[in-house]
């Protein structure tokens, strides 16, 4: 039988906000002589871990916004609701639809649409909070190939969350890009998905990627510092999400020589209006001659990397 909690969320989920006696009448239903305090404490708990808000009166919603998330992020339960815990690499929808909602957006892709729970949380979204988001996703499995094909229309926010390289593979495909032979294939088609993606934004349109570092047999590869480096649009943010629930959480190391990587980020881009170009490429330059006033100061030469705080 369903625990309290999941009992809970389903029921929020297929009714929008909900009251804290609409649950506890739904969940006696099923375990009956469950006391009230009992909702309550799961309440709690799904409120703590950023499942559900409180929305005031006893009222509880699933949809709401976040308007507390600030640049690092953590859910170590994740909502069981949207798309399919059992496909590997899949996310929590938590972090996208703050975004959702944050920017907006009322035109959403994502090319890399895996099990789907960035549908799925589209598909609430509209349907407790009359958002009317128009939503296209896809991916290889379904016949779309990012790196050969443009997305169809113009977009306010794309959703990326693409292969961490070689860590998980995903097919056997040769369009697959988790089969990249070498990192080097793997930036240049990584950064030609990019490049898709940031075209198919309206001005002032955001692409949000989700991606992470990789270490493998000792050696680590900054796969953000050449997401960092695409050289389209402005970074507005870098959200640091903390990971849980990986399969390599099962497996035991031993003492490694460095930390374990138990972090991803979320790297938005904002599109620049040609308007704008100017703004965002003087503030670029600007920033160089911060860097090498800095380089000279340290007494490096000016193209020796600095390390600010």
């Amino acid at each position: 039988m369903a625990a309290v909690r999941t009992l809970i969320l389903e029921y929020v989920d297929r009714n929008g906000a909900s009251h804290i006696r609409e649950m506890h009448i739904q969940v006696l239903q099923q375990k009956p002589g469950t006391p009230e305090h009992t909702i309550r404490a799961r309440l709690s708990e799904a409120v703590a871990d950023g499942v559900l808000n409180r929305v005031g009166d006893g009222f509880y919603d699933l949809y709401a916004e976040d308007e507390d998330m600030t640049s690092v992020v953590s859910y170590p339960k994740r909502c069981p609701l949207w798309g399919d815990a059992r496909y590997r690499g899949n996310c929590d929808g938590r972090l996208f639809k703050n975004l959702v909602l944050r920017y907006r957006a009322k035109r959403v892709a994502d090319p890399m649409v895996g099990s789907g729970t960035t549908r799925d949380v589209i598909a609430g979204l509209n349907r407790y909070k009359k958002a009317a988001i128009a939503f296209w996703g896809s991916d290889l499995r379904e016949g779309f190939d990012l790196t050969r094909e443009p997305l169809p229309g113009a977009f306010d926010l794309v959703w990326l969350h693409p292969p961490y390289w070689n860590i998980i593979r995903y097919s056997d495909s040769p369009d697959d890009i988790s089969n990249c032979a070498t990192y080097a294939e793997f930036r240049q088609r990584l950064m030609t998905c990019l490049q898709r993606c940031y075209e198919a934004l309206r001005p002032g349109g955001r692409l949000a990627v989700l991606i992470a570092d990789v270490r493998r047999q000792g050696a680590y590869t900054a796969l953000i510092r050449d997401v960092l480096n695409f050289p389209e649009g402005e970074v507005r943010s870098v959200i640091i999400k903390v990971q849980h629930n990986c399969m390599s959480d099962r497996k035991s190391y031993g003492k490694l020589e460095d930390p374990p990587i138990k972090h991803e980020y979320c790297v938005v881009f904002k599109k620049i209006p040609d308007n704008d170009k100017a703004r965002v490429a003087f503030a670029s330059s600007a920033q160089m001659e911060i860097d090498a006033a800095i380089r000279r100061a340290a007494g490096k030469s000016p193209s020796e990397p600095s390390c600010r705080g």
